[in-house]
C-alpha cells in the first residue's frame, strides 16, 4: 500500500515537472514570437540606435576683415567635452561625479547644465566644457569604456586677432538662447549654436554663420567608432568685408589710450566708416568660450560701462560744435547774414536771466568768422533768440541731428533736439524761451552720439548731402540674402553757407583758434572745438566725474571733404587739448596713407602725442 502510494507521487510530481517545461517552453515561445515577429520594427530601431551615431560637424563663422583684406575675426580649433543620454548606463548624477575629477568642473556645475536642457530628446548632445585641454581630452579618452555616453566634438571658435580692437564694432558671439530658438530668426538654429550678440556679429549673423553638417558612424557598445556610414560637409559662413582701415583704427585706439572716450572717422562721399572707437573696450575673445560669472560681474559693474558703444549708443550734450549748425540755420533762414556782428561784453542778458560767455572779459563786437574761430557764446545767444527753438529743431534735424543715422549696427540711439512738442510729449509742460539759450550753444537738452554729430557735420560740409553711415558695403551682402539699399539725402544748402563755414573752421584749427591741436601739415583740416558742462562747478565741486567733457568734430580737406572725425573725451576738460589730438593722429595717418608716406612706425610715434 506505502509502495503504491509512493509511486503515485511520484507520477503526480512527474507530470507537474512536465506541466511546468510545457509552460517554460510556451512562455518562451511566445516571448520569441513577441520579440522577432510582434516587435520586430522597435527593436530594429533600438538595434540602430544602439550601432549607429550622429555626429555633428559645426560649420566655423566666416571671417571678418578690414578694407584691405586684413583679418580682424576668424576661427581656431577648438574641442567640447559632450554627453548623449540616449543609452547611457549611468544616471546623469552618476555621469557627472565619475566625471567632474578628472576635468576638474564641479558636479553641480555639471547637472545645472544637464537639467537645462533635460526636456530636450536624448539624442541631442550637451556641452558639458567648452574650449577643453589636452589633459581633459586625454581623461575622457582614457576613460572612453567606463563612460561610453561623453565624447569629445571639434568646434571651431571664435578668435579677435586685435583682442579688443575695435571690439565696440566687431561685436562678439554667444550661445543661442531658448527663447531666441523660439523666434523666426533663429528657428534654424539649435541649443549650443554660437550666434552674434552685438555689433557686426549680431547685424550680419545670417551671413557669417554656416551650416553645419554630419557624419552618421557606427559604434560598439563602448561608443567607440567601428565605421563611416554618411557625411554631409558644413558649408562655411561667409566672410565679411567692411570699410574700416586698421591703421586709423590703431591710432585713434592708440591716442585715445586708457581714457574714456570716443571717436569716429567717416568717408562723408560715401559713408564708409573708416574706424569706430570706443573706450574703454573689452576683449570680444573672453565671451568665444563661455565668460565666467567672475568676469561678467566685473564687466557689467565697471562704473566706465566698456560693453557700451559710445559712439552709437551714449548721447551727449554737444557743447560749442552746436554752434556750427546754428550758424548754418541762421544763414539758410536769413536770420543771420555773413557780415553781422553782435557786441560781447562777457555776457548776455535775455528773457530776464543772464546768461555768461565763456571769456569774462568779452570779446567785443565781433562777428560769424571770428565767433566760429573763437566760439563766442554771446554771438550764437543772439543767433538762437533770432531764430528760435522752432527754426532750430527743424534745421538740427534736417541736417542729421536727433534721430539715428541707421548705421549698420543694434542699439543705435536716437540723441535728443528738443522742441515744444517735444517738452509737452516728455515733461508735460511748456518750453520756456530761456531754454533756448541754452540750447543755441549746445547745452540744455540737446544731446547726440559721436557717430551722429560726425555724419551730420560731414553732410554739412559736403554742401547739405548725407549718405547712409555704414561698416559694410551693401552689394558685399546683397548676394547672400541681406538686401539693403543705402540712404542718400540731400537738404538745400547754398553755397555761401557751406563756403562761410567752412572757411571758419579752417580757421579754428589754423588760425589762432581753439583747435589747432588738430592741424596736419599739408593736408587742410577743419574743425571746431566743444566743451560740455556736465554740472555746475559751484554746486557739486571740481570732482573728475564732474569735469566737462571735451569734443572735436572736424573734416579735410575743407573744401570737397574725404575724411570726417569726431572725438569725444568723457570728462576729458577742453576739446582743444584732448580730443583734437586724437583727431589729428587719425586725419594724420589717413593724409599720410594717401601720400604714400605711411609707415608702421607713424603711430608707434603717435603714442608721445597722447592727451
Amino acid at each position: 500500500m506505502q509502495q503504491r502510494e509512493e509511486i503515485e507521487l511520484l507520477r503526480w510530481r512527474i507530470s507537474l515537472v512536465g506541466y511546468l517545461v510545457v509552460a517554460a517552453v510556451a512562455i518562451l515561445v511566445f516571448g520569441f514570437w513577441n520579440h522577432q515577429i510582434v516587435q520586430t520594427g522597435y527593436y530594429d530601431q533600438r538595434a540602430e540606435q544602439n550601432r549607429v551615431r550622429e555626429i555633428p560637424l559645426v560649420a566655423p563663422r566666416g571671417r571678418i576683415y578690414d578694407r584691405y583684406n586684413r583679418i580682424l575675426a576668424d576661427n581656431r580649433p577648438s574641442y567640447n567635452i559632450v554627453l548623449i543620454r540616449e543609452n547611457s548606463p549611468h544616471t546623469v548624477e552618476q555621469t557627472a561625479a565619475m566625471l567632474s575629477p578628472g576635468v576638474d568642473v564641479p558636479v553641480d556645475e555639471f547637472l545645472n547644465r544637464i537639467n537645462r536642457r533635460r526636456r530636450e530628446p536624448k539624442f541631442r548632445p550637451i556641452i558639458l566644457k567648452e574650449d577643453v585641454s589636452v589633459g581633459d581630452i586625454a581623461f575622457v579618452k582614457a576613460h572612453r569604456y567606463e563612460l561610453p555616453e561623453i565624447s569629445v566634438e571639434y568646434q571651431p571658435r571664435r578668435r579677435y586677432l586685435g583682442g579688443n580692437l575695435a571690439a565696440h564694432a566687431l561685436g562678439y558671439v554667444g550661445e543661442v538662447t531658448e527663447a531666441e530658438l523660439g523666434t523666426e530668426e533663429f528657428k534654424d538654429f539649435k541649443p549650443g549654436d554660437q550666434v552674434g550678440r552685438t555689433g557686426l556679429e549680431r547685424q550680419y549673423n545670417a551671413v557669417l554663420h554656416g551650416k553645419d553638417g554630419f557624419r552618421r558612424v557606427v559604434v560598439n557598445s563602448f561608443g567607440r567608432e567601428m565605421d563611416r556610414l554618411q557625411e554631409e560637409a558644413y558649408t562655411p559662413g561667409n566672410d565679411l568685408y567692411t570699410t574700416i582701415d586698421l591703421d586709423l583704427q590703431r591710432a585713434a585706439e592708440e591716442m585715445i589710450g586708457d581714457n574714456t572716450g570716443a571717436a569716429v572717422a567717416i568717408d562723408p562721399r560715401t559713408g564708409e566708416v573708416l574706424a569706430m572707437v570706443s573706450k574703454p573696450a573689452f576683449d570680444p575673445n573672453l565671451f568665444a568660450t563661455r565668460i565666467s560669472g567672475s568676469e561678467w560681474t566685473t564687466l557689467i559693474n565697471d562704473p566706465r560701462k566698456p560693453l557700451q558703444n559710445r559712439v552709437i549708443q551714449n548721447h551727449y550734450s554737444p557743447g560749442s560744435v552746436f554752434k556750427i549748425f546754428m550758424a548754418a540755420a541762421g544763414l539758410e533762414s536769413e536770420v543771420l547774414h555773413p557780415l553781422d556782428s553782435f557786441y560781447c561784453p562777457g555776457h548776455g542778458t535775455f528773457y530776464g536771466h543772464t546768461f555768461a560767455c565763456w571769456k569774462a572779459g568779452g570779446h567785443g563786437t565781433i562777428g560769424l568768422h571770428s565767433a566760429i574761430v573763437d566760439s563766442c557764446n554771446v554771438f550764437f545767444y543772439n543767433v538762437g533768440k533770432n531764430l528760435g527753438i522752432g527754426n532750430i529743431a527743424r534745421y538740427a534735424t534736417t541736417m542729421g541731428l536727433g534721430r539715428k543715422s541707421g548705421i549698420d549696427l543694434p542699439n543705435e540711439d536716437p540723441g535728443i533736439i528738443p522742441s515744444e512738442e517735444w517738452k509737452r510729449r516728455v515733461f508735460k509742460t511748456a518750453w520756456y524761451q530761456g531754454e533756448t539759450i541754452s540750447v543755441s550753444i549746445g547745452q540744455g537738452a540737446v544731446s547726440v552720439t559721436p557717430m551722429q554729430i560726425t555724419w551730420a557735420m560731414g553732410g554739412l560740409a559736403s554742401g547739405g548731402r548725407l549718405v547712409q553711415p555704414h561698416l559694410v558695403k551693401p552689394e558685399l551682402v546683397d548676394k547672400f540674402g541681406m538686401a539693403r539699399q543705402l540712404k542718400t539725402e540731400e537738404y538745400p544748402l547754398h553755397q555761401s553757407t557751406v563756403d562761410a563755414i567752412g572757411r571758419a573752421m579752417w580757421g579754428v584749427v589754423n588760425e589762432a583758434g581753439t583747435g589747432t591741436k588738430a592741424r596736419v601739415e599739408g593736408f587742410d583740416v577743419a574743425g571746431k572745438t566743444g566743451t560740455a558742462q556736465v554740472v555746475g562747478k559751484q554746486s557739486y565741486g571740481t570732482r573728475e566725474e564732474f569735469n566737462d567733457h571735451a569734443w572735436f568734430v572736424g573734416f579735410a580737406p575743407y573744401r570737397n571733404p574725404e575724411i570726417a572725425v569726431g572725438v569725444f573725451m568723457e570728462n576729458g576738460g577742453h576739446g582743444g587739448t584732448v580730443s583734437a589730438p586724437v583727431a589729428q593722429a587719425i586725419m594724420n595717418v589717413y593724409y599720410k596713407k594717401k601720400t604714400g608716406k605711411f609707415g608702421e612706425s607713424l603711430i608707434t610715434n603717435l603714442t608721445s602725442l597722447k592727451p
